[in-house]
């Protein structure tokens, strides 16, 4: 899953910063790593646990300042406006307490134009109803969403200007 949403986020630019919400035990980060080997990827995740399995899995990129790991949730990221060129989250936006929250605060950390991708494998339970939807209700467009028996992917640009409505693919 996190391999498929590296590959559709489609950076292109090495130095590129890159941010992964819910990074569990570090495997996308890792992904994201190889994207960027110039740049840097950033991980928030509220789980100690997790950063602990993050950490181990990937030290060496720690330590050489390329993965930079912070405790936190989506809501409250610890970034600053405009800062992120690219973003991805996997089989935990269900977990949120407020999407609709974390996406906004997404926005916020988003440089324009920047992608993001959202996946959802079939033991998560798969995506939330109407997520396409809730993507565009805070600003997201270029919505298109593919799903197969081994994955869900849901890919958006971050539109500054836009204030809710648009094009975009949709699959409830």
């Amino acid at each position: 899953m996190a391999r498929s949403a590296v590959e559709l986020l489609a950076i292109e630019n090495p130095s590129s910063r890159v941010l992964e919400i819910g990074f569990g035990p570090g495997l996308g980060l890792a992904a994201l790593a190889e994207r960027v080997p110039e740049g840097q990827v950033i991980g928030v995740d509220p789980s100690l646990l997790m950063h602990r399995h993050a950490g181990r899995r990937n030290a060496a990129a720690i330590a050489e300042g390329r993965i930079v790991l912070h405790r936190g949730a989506a809501a409250a990221l610890p970034l600053s406006d405009a800062s992120i060129d690219a973003a991805m989250m996997t089989d935990n936006l269900h977990f949120w307490p407020d999407p609709r929250a974390g996406l906004r605060e997404l926005q916020r950390v988003l440089r324009p134009g920047a992608p993001v991708v959202c996946g959802f494998s079939p033991p998560s339970g798969g995506p939330p109803r109407g997520l396409a939807r809730m993507f565009r209700s805070v600003g997201f467009r270029d919505i298109i969403e593919s799903r197969d028996s081994a994955q869900y992917l849901l890919r958006a640009v971050h539109t500054p200007d836009a204030a809710g409505g648009g094009a975009g693919a949709q699959v409830d």
